[in-house]
């Protein structure tokens, strides 16, 4: 415990003498660059300094050299000495899970190699291979002798780590924006020594002059043979209407299957330019030849050239962040326009006067393209999208070899990428060979939302066995229904994308992960609800002939509906715990759920809203449902027509629709609207469940339209009002007191409905 204390103690003094010297050497022209843990390496100027003296993070041979106190120092080599000892006292008792593989590894060399801030401002020097760069010639007279930071940084596609097997040691082709600090990790260490690699933690983003920055296109792969099949497929697609070209609308779906932000005014000016760029013959239209053009030149991705991304070791991170501090208010290079920023994944840490933000595909490029390096494994379906952009000039297998390879000098978890969502990377070679299947999906997904339809709609309405999975057969049903006739190896593809588990079948989460858009993630524009949304179509028809029976004439007039009241209900679910302000409670009737006894038949036709609390059976408000009499029939006897009575008048819903839900806290509840199974019938009432598992079709039934009208008893109930959820409310929505729920607190937009006569005959109709 002492030596522990000791080791925090002098770690602490460390800290605060390098944080002393930076910000005091600072004030008078100089700035701290890099420091071992025993030195502090400055560079003392004068406090009248001009632009050719200008303050540094890295210097050479002129730097002084400043030396902890010899006391200090001894204290410290102790206590790193007895930390290595615990540390290997440590391995020899625990079992670390998270551990790097056992190598021979080295720690030579690792004093950190100072360099000036002022190289930050030279431009950088062409490769002479379609480099983004705009220097060609040193001309500036305040840059004249002084290193740029190509000496201290080097590109990321050289990074590489010594093999395990001795070999060449692996590396990839990265984007030419990206680099590694030689203090991060040396070069030349590769081709030496195996090395235990720190976690990437702070990127610079930097450019050397923000006046030459310009944006230039992302210039990715053509199309092979095969690929540009696909396209073609995928192209037809996308022409919705089969007229030889995609419209601006047709071209957004496109561009958001290729990650390509489109929303809001910005994204609708954006769209608008490059369907101006795409169209090179002004005929208001993209044909297949501008669309390939378009993608193999990725005129929708743009970047900034003399922009450049580097991955620091933690003690330059300090330093470059003391000087920014130092500089608020001012540019960061006096006389200079640099701007530099310092971020940690997808957080800004700190940035100097005048930077500007990257745009957004170059930005998240490069974030991806570190943690990759990093060896992180969580990455959103965005990121790996544009990672899989970033990694398509590398062979799938050398991906996942660089992968493996570098983990396996990181203190990591040694998991199976192949089990990850990172291993979409080492199985798809570039983005070509998803964009068919993308641009199918984002057919299906506009599809649905133009028909007001939630996923989970369009699954049930595609489950035509009603089974809970979608077969190929169904899915390609499916399609045609919503419009989309597609050969058959199109919807082989999106089978084998969709179905993640390889059983053949899709089931309603793949179905909802691929499609992307569902009641969790709808957008403001699309209101769900109680009777908010328009009427579904009906879903496909089943396989084979169906017989339909004829009801004779005389039956039905002697078929009698009353309401009848509920005298037993079950409870379904309360606010209890969720702190709303109101109480409120939803019952299920128990009602025989459609059983017969003899002649008559009592039907559920939704549940019911309590008193607070209380059980409706408690308080003066009566709970309506409907009974149906066969007055032909007998009370011994029974009547063999009331079952095809109910099912041809008062049918089942074809299938429910969450309309709200809540589930903040440990007391979910889901709200759900039935579906009738065709628009001559109507739901007057709604259900409930504390799963998100859609209701048995037979816990209800629905009405024939003819015997309903608006109802003019809607009334709130209750609201989520400060129970920190989604807003949703319960309605008393028609006389019979059947609840329904709104997404929101607003009364629904399209009104309820409620019986025209509480006493009639079906002849009456």
């Amino acid at each position: 415990m002492a030596r522990g204390y000791l080791k925090l103690y002098v770690s602490f003094l460390s800290l605060v003498f390098v944080f002393v010297i930076a910000t005091t050497s600072i004030g008078h022209g100089v700035y701290v660059v890099a420091q071992e843990e025993n030195q502090i390496t400055s560079n003392p100027v004068s406090s009248t300094v001009d632009t050719s003296e200008e303050v540094e993070l890295v210097e050479s041979a002129e730097v002084e050299e400043i030396k902890m106190d010899d006391t200090l120092q001894e204290t410290s080599q102790e206590a790193e000495e007895e930390e290595e000892e615990e540390e290997e006292e440590e391995e020899e008792e625990e079992v670390i899970k998270e551990v790097a593989k056992k190598k021979k590894y080295s720690r030579d060399g690792e004093n950190p190699i100072p360099w000036r801030l002022i190289g930050l401002s030279k431009l950088k020097q062409p490769s002479g291979k379609n480099d983004m760069s705009f220097s060609i010639t040193d001309t500036d007279p305040d840059l004249a002798g002084v290193k740029g930071w190509e000496e201290y940084f080097y590109p990321a596609s050289q990074f590489s780590v010594k093999n395990y097997t001795f070999s060449k040691g692996i590396s990839l082709e990265f984007p030419d924006y990206m680099y590694v600090s030689n203090n991060y990790y040396k070069k030349n260490w590769s081709l030496k020594t195996h090395r235990r690699l720190k976690n990437v933690i702070v990127i610079m983003d930097f450019s050397p002059s923000a006046a030459t920055m310009i944006e230039i296109a992302d210039l990715g792969k053509g199309f092979n043979s095969t690929q540009e099949q696909s396209l073609r497929r995928a192209f037809q697609v996308a022409d919705a209407d089969n007229s030889g070209g995609i419209s601006i609308t047709e071209l957004e779906e496109v561009l958001k299957a290729v990650d390509v932000d489109v929303e809001g005014e910005e994204g609708f000016s954006f769209l608008k330019k490059i369907h101006a760029i795409g169209d090179s013959n002004h005929d208001g239209s993209i044909s297949f030849e501008e669309l390939k053009r378009m993608l193999n030149e990725r005129l929708y991705n743009r970047l900034q050239a003399n922009r450049h991304y580097v991955a620091l070791s933690l003690a330059e991170a300090e330093c470059m962040r003391a000087a920014i501090h130092c500089r608020v208010g001012s540019p960061l290079i006096p006389g200079k326009d640099t701007i530099v920023a310092l971020r940690t994944e997808r957080t800004l840490l700190d940035s100097s006067g005048g930077y500007c933000p990257a745009l957004s595909h170059q930005n998240t490029s490069a974030q991806a393209s570190f943690r990759f390096i990093d060896s992180a494994l969580d990455y959103t379906p965005r990121e790996l999208n544009i990672l899989l952009r970033a990694l398509q000039n590398n062979v799938c297998k050398m991906r996942e070899n660089f992968f493996v390879e570098v983990r396996t000098n990181r203190r990591r978890k040694q998991t199976d990428p192949a089990t990850t969502s990172l291993s979409k990377v080492f199985v798809t070679a570039d983005e070509h060979h998803l964009l068919q299947y993308r641009i199918a999906k984002g057919r299906v997904t506009a599809l649905l939302k133009s028909r007001g339809m939630y996923a989970r709609d369009a699954f049930a309405a595609f489950d035509n066995d009603r089974d809970g999975m979608l077969s190929r057969r169904e899915l390609t049903r499916g399609l045609e229904w919503l419009g989309m006739k597609m050969d058959s190896s199109l919807v082989n593809n999106i089978m084998r994308e969709v179905d993640k588990d390889g059983d053949g079948y899709i089931n309603l989460d793949e179905f909802k992960n691929a499609v992307g858009w569902d009641e969790e993630t709808g957008n403001d524009n699309f209101i769900a609800g109680t009777f908010n949304t328009p009427i579904l179509p009906p879903p496909p028809k089943s396989e084979g002939n169906k017989v339909v029976l004829k009801i004779p004439e005389p039956v039905l007039q002697g078929i009698k509906i009353k309401v009848k009241k509920v005298t037993r209900f079950q409870l379904v679910w309360t606010s209890q715990g969720t702190m709303s302000r109101n109480k409120g409670s939803v019952w299920e009737p128990i009602v025989g759920a459609g059983a017969f006894r003899a002649n008559r038949a009592y039907v559920s036709l939704g549940h019911y809203v309590g008193s607070g609390y209380e059980n409706p059976a408690r308080d003066s408000s009566d709970r309506l449902t409907l009974e149906i009499t066969d007055t032909q029939g007998s009370f011994v006897g029974g009547s063999s027509w009331l079952p095809h009575v109910l099912d041809k008048y008062l049918p089942r819903p074809a299938r429910f629709r969450l309309a709200w839900s809540y589930t903040h806290g440990n007391n979910p509840f889901y709200a759900w609207e039935p579906i009738p199974p065709s628009d001559n019938f109507i739901a007057m009432g709604f259900v409930g469940t504390t799963r998100d598992v859609p209701p048995d079709i037979r816990s209800m039934r629905c009405v024939s339209k003819r015997w309903v009208t608006e109802s003019k008893y809607v009334h709130k109930i209750w609201d989520d009002s400060g129970s920190g959820g989604r807003e949703g409310s319960i309605w008393l929505f028609n006389t019979l007191n059947l609840v329904g729920f709104v997404r929101g607190h607003d009364p629904p937009i399209r009104r309820p409905v409620d019986l025209m006569k509480r006493r009639f005959f079906l002849k009456d109709f």
